[in-house]
C-alpha cells in the first residue's frame, strides 16, 4: 500500500497543477523534427524554429529559419534533406561521390573532414560560390540507404554568426532507430 501511494504521489506531482495547463513532462519541446527513416533533430535554444518544406522539393524532410527571418529578410537557413539510396553505400563514397559535382554548380570547398557525433560518424564539408558569395556548410550522416544532409546556408558576411546557431542545431542529430 505505501508504495502504490509513493507512486500515485510521485506521479501527481508531475501532473499539470490546474487543467489546460500542460506539465513539463508532457509539453512537446519545440522545433523537433522526427523522422519517419529514423532520425530527430531539435532547434533547441538556438533562436531557429522550423519551418515547412518547400512542396517543389521532393527530398527537403524539413527547413530551419532564424525566428525573425521574415520580418527582418534574412536569407539565412538549414535544410534538412533525405537522400535514399539504391544500394548501400559508405559515408566515404557518398562524399567522394558528391564533392566532384561542386564545382559544376559553382562551388569551391574550403575544408573537409570526417567526424563523430553521438557514435555516428560524419562527415562535413564547407563551401563558398563564387557566384552569388554565398557561403555553406554541409554535414551529412549516412545510415543504411539513407543520406540525411544538413545545409547551413548565408551570404558569406553574415556566415559566421549564422554558422553559430546551425551547428548549434546539427549537434542534435542523431538516429532514433
Amino acid at each position: 500500500m505505501l508504495v502504490a501511494l509513493a507512486i500515485f504521489v510521485t506521479k501527481s506531482a508531475e501532473a499539470a497543477p490546474h487543467p489546460g495547463v500542460t506539465s513539463a513532462l508532457a509539453a512537446p519541446k519545440l522545433g523537433v523534427f522526427r523522422s519517419p527513416i529514423g532520425f530527430e533533430i531539435a532547434s533547441g535554444d538556438s533562436g531557429w524554429l522550423p519551418t515547412s518544406a518547400p512542396n517543389e522539393s521532393k527530398n527537403i524532410a524539413t527547413v530551419y529559419r532564424p525566428s525573425a527571418w521574415k520580418a527582418r529578410g534574412i536569407n539565412a537557413m538549414l535544410t534538412v534533406r533525405v537522400d535514399k539510396l539504391k544500394k548501400p553505400l559508405t559515408l566515404d563514397a557518398y562524399v567522394k561521390r558528391w564533392s566532384k559535382e561542386y564545382p559544376k554548380f559553382g562551388f569551391d570547398v574550403l575544408g573537409s573532414k570526417p567526424f563523430v557525433q553521438n557514435n555516428e560518424r560524419g562527415y562535413v564539408l564547407d563551401l563558398i560560390n563564387r557566384d552569388n558569395n554565398r557561403q555553406l556548410r554541409q554535414v551529412i550522416f549516412l545510415k543504411e540507404k539513407n543520406a540525411v544532409i544538413l545545409t547551413c546556408r548565408d551570404q558569406a558576411s553574415t556566415f559566421k554568426s549564422t554558422l553559430k546557431s546551425c551547428n548549434e542545431i546539427i549537434r542534435t542529430f542523431r538516429w532514433s532507430i
